[in-house]
């Protein structure tokens, strides 16, 4: 009996020793990217917690980082003591996730005396990529892949995200067979992720019915559905007009839900039946409809309005007794923030605690409607703050907001503000912070944030005179579209110019082998504070030498004789005052000018040293402009909105009070312009889907004067594209592609200008990138214009045409930058053989 005991105290002891020199392990995969984690791993370890002393830490499995850095990562150091507890190795793991280093972590632990250990960190490293590849895809296209950057770490699980992202990416665009391959290689000791994807074709939809539908056709049902239409659908390239997106025909339901309840159908079912698959590849869809009962407007009673009367509030809801119930806009009738509604007028009035409730009662076929009011209190604007202008100075931003400290609060004043601060022009964004205080219930704050944009822009053409290489005629222009002349003198306030009052200073030259010229252009956009008023001033001076083979718009060779010789020139001196004044009582996108323009220019011949021939035009003309611009979101790519433009110029009857005779004079001519002109400018932009615009224009344009005075060259229109000759000449230019002013080569040449013509034009606008300070789109037009020197001559349907295509950009401080590939369709060349197309280039203004 002894022994047997004896034997199994030996056994116990043996196996005690072989678990004591047992190693135990706690091990952990990261199976999403980052941070995520499995919560459950084992952890195996005796009945009783023990705190262990670490002995040495080693660091296995494919990782660069050593024990030093994984201890100073996990805060675990030789020497220290554990706890094995699942509590304490938890922490460790959290850490070693957080640093955001690893895809795998395993810890061991091995016992190697009683109560001494060696901790074992076995790791896989996130693999760093130095570059992205693709194939079939952009990489700007899809955000999970703009984000990466050079050397970041990416998992398995990080790539099936990419998989994930792209697939719904196609399957949104009609694409279902979508083949996705992402695998990591190697070249040139740099890792490289490759993405390389077939999207397939589209699957489309060969039949769409309709089961159910009583009030509405099956043509009628088809034209709301919107989403899953090809907007680039051709018949004969395309098999399906509508493309299979199941988040599209959801959308699409949803309208012909809202459709039937604007009918007084409240009660509505629409709901996707059934899909099936034809032998063609394409689905068909069955669209199912339980209409309901068709409701009408009973009695409309509103209950607790006091400042608001009832006979206001019934004007505004519009519906009647016996009217349709048309629950889609009664619902925006009541309740609409944006748009003129019952919540509009009181958050308009200043109630901003406003309750509205709408209660319906049905009784048979009639909703009677209980609109039940909670007005409250009004509430008071009690302080406007503004922040983030750094340049912008904070009198011009609240001169322009009509939110003001004491008064009620108003939406529409909001609104108000918030257009005017985006009419400077000056700011990125602009938005508004409404703060609603428990010590003033009655009163909120108001700030205004301000992104501000630089403003300042930097123009230069250039262009050669003619076919002369060595005349090249530059032209420099500066902007400063945020100028301080106030601060001129102030040289702290050179932040590098002095900046801030919403000023603007044109600075512009031109110079070239015989002519130079100068100017500057200098708007006040405020004067006077009511009603305020803009002041601009403008001043040039140009000076041009004349050769005999020049074609100057100023010669006038009257008393010439050319086989003299001599020196020419023509030397002009132009100065104009304007204001302008927006016209609120029509909206506020209209405004007003008047213009005062004195010009006079001199012809000078120098025979001899003491003898010239000198001829002056002189001038004093008024401009009276009307003008509307409402285009949205800037001037850059516009997406909506239009422009029109109605000017008339005139001269006071010189012929009248002034008797021209030169006689005593025969070396000096002076002569006074006599003429009136009419021009009318208009363009409309519309977003056709998603970055495209449709631009439309038209433009006409007459001149006319008295029998006594006749027209010369410089007054007239021209229509076309400026030869650099004549680039530096201050004259009435229509731009029309593909053309010179000349029109030398058309079916109607027009040397000297024309006294009437129009033009139209029809354009699409695609944005392809749009990021802060630089935009990039094309473009495909096509426009027509026609011009002629006499009413009688002129056909305005008979135009000079022309298409093509072209690329822009837009960036500060340089401006628009493109070219266009112009097909002039009604151009007459001598050549048979030469092309027709021509190019374009664009720098500093768009066309």
């Amino acid at each position: 009996m002894k022994k047997k005991i004896f034997i199994i105290i030996f056994y116990l002891l043996i196996i005690m020793q072989i678990l004591q020199e047992k190693s135990y392990s706690i091990s952990l995969s990261k199976k999403k990217h980052n941070i995520h984690r499995l919560d459950n791993y084992s952890f195996i370890r005796n009945e009783n917690d023990y705190l262990f002393k670490i002995r040495n830490i080693y660091v296995i499995g494919k990782t660069k980082y050593d024990s030093n850095f994984i201890s100073k990562l996990s805060n675990l150091y030789s020497g220290n003591f554990i706890n094995t507890s699942s509590n304490e190795i938890n922490k460790i793991i959290e850490k070693l996730w957080k640093s955001n280093l690893f895809q795998n972590i395993t810890i061991y632990k091995k016992h190697v005396l009683k109560n001494n250990i060696d901790i074992y960190f076995e790791l896989e490293d996130l693999i760093e990529i130095d570059k992205i590849k693709t194939n079939g895809i952009i990489i700007n296209e899809f955000p999970i892949l703009r984000n990466i950057k050079y050397r970041n770490k990416i998992s398995n699980n990080f790539i099936q995200n990419i998989k994930n992202e792209i697939n719904e990416y196609f399957k949104n665009k009609g694409y279902h067979e979508i083949s996705i391959k992402c695998k990591i290689i190697t070249e040139n000791g740099k890792n490289i992720l490759f993405i390389d994807v077939n999207k397939g074709e589209k699957i489309g939809i060969k039949e769409i019915l309709f089961e159910g539908n009583k009030e509405m056709s099956r043509e009628q049902l088809l034209q709301f559905m919107k989403k899953i239409k090809n907007n680039f659908y051709i018949p004969i390239i395309d098999k399906s007009i509508y493309v299979f997106v199941e988040k599209n025909i959801e959308e699409d339901i949803k309208s012909i839900i809202d459709k039937y309840k604007s009918m007084g159908f409240i009660d509505v079912q629409v709901f996707l039946d059934s899909v099936w698959k034809e032998s063609s590849g394409y689905y068909s869809i069955k669209i199912k409809i339980i209409e309901g009962d068709k409701y009408f407007i009973g009695n409309v009673k509103f209950i607790g309005n006091k400042n608001i009367n009832t006979n206001t509030l019934k004007d505004i809801f519009f519906y009647k007794k016996g009217d349709v119930y048309d629950l889609i806009n009664i619902k925006k009738k009541i309740l609409d923030k944006i748009n003129p509604s019952i919540l509009y007028e009181y958050l308009n009035s200043g109630f901003l605690y406003v309750k509205i409730k709408p209660i319906e009662r049905v009784i048979n076929n009639k909703i009677y409607l209980e609109i039940q009011i909670e007005e409250n209190n009004p509430v008071y604007i009690h302080n406007v703050k503004i922040s983030g202008n750094s340049i912008t100075k904070d009198h011009v931003i609240k001169r322009e907001l009509t939110t003001h400290e004491g008064e009620l609060f108003s939406t529409e004043k909001i609104k108000r503000s918030l257009f005017n601060l985006e009419n400077l022009n000056l700011f990125n964004k602009v938005y508004p912070k409404i703060y609603i205080t428990n010590e003033r219930k009655n009163s909120v704050d108001i700030e205004w944030c301000i992104v501000e944009k630089n403003t300042n822009e930097i123009q230069f053409h250039g262009g050669f005179d003619g076919k002369n290489i060595k005349k090249f005629i530059g032209d420099f222009r500066i902007n400063f579209n945020n100028f301080s002349l106030k601060n001129f003198f102030n040289w702290r306030d050179w932040k590098p110019i002095p900046q801030g009052e919403n000023q603007k200073l044109v600075i512009f030259s031109q110079l070239g082998r015989d002519f130079s010229s100068y100017g500057f252009t200098f708007t006040e956009p405020w004067i006077g504070k009511i009603n305020p008023a803009s002041l601009t001033l403008y001043s040039r001076y140009s000076l041009k030498k004349i050769k005999n083979n020049d074609n100057s718009f100023f010669l006038y060779q009257k008393n010439d004789n050319d086989k003299i010789g001599g020196i020419k020139t023509l030397e002009r001196k132009r100065s104009s005052i304007q204001i302008e004044k927006f016209v609120k009582f029509l909206d506020p996108y209209s405004k007003i000018s008047f213009l005062i323009d004195y010009d006079i220019s001199s012809y000078k011949k120098e025979i001899l040293p003491d003898y010239h021939f000198q001829h002056i035009f002189s001038n004093i003309s008024s401009l009276i402009s009307f003008q509307r611009t409402s285009i949205k979101p800037n001037f850059i790519f516009p997406i909506k909105g239009s422009k029109t433009q109605f000017d008339i110029e005139f001269t006071p009857p010189y012929s009248i009070f002034i008797n021209k005779n030169n006689d005593a004079n025969k070396d000096k001519e002076i002569d006074w312009i006599e003429y009136s002109k009419l021009r009318i400018n208009t363009l409309w932009y519309k977003n056709i889907i998603k970055n495209m615009v449709l631009k439309i224009g038209g433009e006409f344009g007459c001149l006319g004067t008295s029998k006594k005075n006749k027209l010369y060259p410089f007054q007239k229109f021209y229509m076309g594209e400026i030869p650099n000759n004549l680039k530096s000449e201050d004259i009435n230019v229509i731009p029309l592609r593909g053309y010179s002013t000349e029109i030398k080569n058309s079916k109607d040449p027009i040397k000297n200008g024309g006294v009437i013509y129009d033009k139209i034009v029809l354009e699409i606008r695609y944005l392809i990138n749009k990021i802060p300070n630089f935009n990039i789109w094309t473009t495909s037009f096509i426009e027509g214009g026609n011009i002629s020197n006499s009413y009688r001559g002129f056909h305005p349907l008979s135009m000079n045409k022309s298409f093509g295509f072209g690329i822009r950009s837009f960036c500060y401080p340089i401006g628009f930058l493109g070219v266009d590939f112009i097909f002039p369709i009604d151009s007459v060349d001598k050549k048979p053989f030469k092309s027709k197309w021509k190019t374009k280039f664009i720098i500093g203004k768009d066309s």
